[in-house]
């Protein structure tokens, strides 16, 4: 196990478990007793958020293993495919929500009529749900991973849809039955909308994109400034969890020792860490120009 990391990301992960395991018992009790369809919505959110904590756990776990022959790159994918299935599962529930909502809002005698036990469990849940966000996104950014920064995002998507479940059970006390219907809904959209976003993320990721033009335009500038570089060429890249993986053919005078091309390659390799955020894998290809 390669990860220094592995640590802050098992603590985060299972502090997370714990609270939106007690958090989802909670809003789903009291949503059935404080009749709020938006809060029951609400403690099947917190619950998707458990089941997309026990991913991250098993992803962060193996994505972080030494690289070897069969993965030669290290295995940070894993982290890459947890983040798709975290986002299929907020698309897949934020569905469900909307589905459901709507179907009440066309049957008026569906509506339910919540209670003050509910707006304070949706009060609480924001309070604890963005110090959850601010604690994983602050390890997300410690340890690089992709993945924790995915999940601290949903669990603001959390806090975020229990605002809303607010707006609507406060609006139903006030007599308007309607719209703690319609925050079930929006809960759905919102939940939607994240998932759809990872999706995307994680697609790209698994295609191999890597940095955009602005960014090799500034790497190349970065490279061709080394003394001793005359030139370059095959400057690629990619992403790969919360790494970037750069490689790059650089021409050097034919008539260099040994010694002087390694030093050129290094300076070369060094500057580009540097100037990449995050944690980065360069390997620099020396070669003589053509005449």
């Amino acid at each position: 196990m390669s990860d220094n990391h592995w640590p802050a990301k098992r603590r985060v992960t299972l502090v997370g478990a714990v609270i939106n395991l007690l958090l989802s018992v909670g809003k789903i009790v009291g949503g059935i007793v404080g009749q709020s369809q938006a809060l029951i919505a609400d403690g099947v959110h917190s619950l998707s958020d458990l089941l997309s904590d026990a991913l991250v756990l098993f992803a962060s776990r193996w994505g972080s293993l030494e690289a070897d022959h069969n993965h030669p790159y290290g295995h940070e994918r894993i982290e890459t495919l947890a983040t798709l299935g975290v986002g299929l599962l907020l698309l897949a529930v934020g569905a469900g929500f909307l589905i459901d909502s709507v179907g009440r809002l066309l049957n008026p005698e569906r509506l339910w009529t919540p209670g003050w036990l509910a707006f304070g469990i949706a009060v609480l849940s924001v309070l604890t749900k963005e110090g959850l966000y601010h604690y994983t996104v602050r390890v997300a950014r410690q340890t690089g991973s992709s993945l924790l920064r995915a999940n601290a995002w949903h669990h603001r998507s959390d806090a975020f849809s229990s605002v809303v479940v607010i707006i609507g059970i406060g609006g139903a006390l006030a007599g308007l039955l309607w719209l703690d219907a319609v925050a079930a809904a929006i809960v759905g959209v919102m939940l939607g909308w994240v998932g759809w976003r990872l999706l995307g993320e994680a697609a790209t990721e698994l295609v191999d994109t890597g940095l955009s033009g602005r960014e090799l335009d500034a790497l190349a500038e970065t490279i061709d400034a080394v003394d001793g570089v005359r030139g370059h060429g095959r400057l690629r890249s990619r992403r790969m969890g919360g790494r970037i993986f750069v490689d790059v053919r650089v021409l050097v005078d034919g008539q260099l020792t040994v010694r002087e091309g390694h030093k050129i390659a290094e300076q070369v390799r060094l500057r580009v860490i540097d100037q990449l955020p995050g944690n980065a894998d360069v390997v620099v290809c020396l070669r003589a120009p053509s005449k």
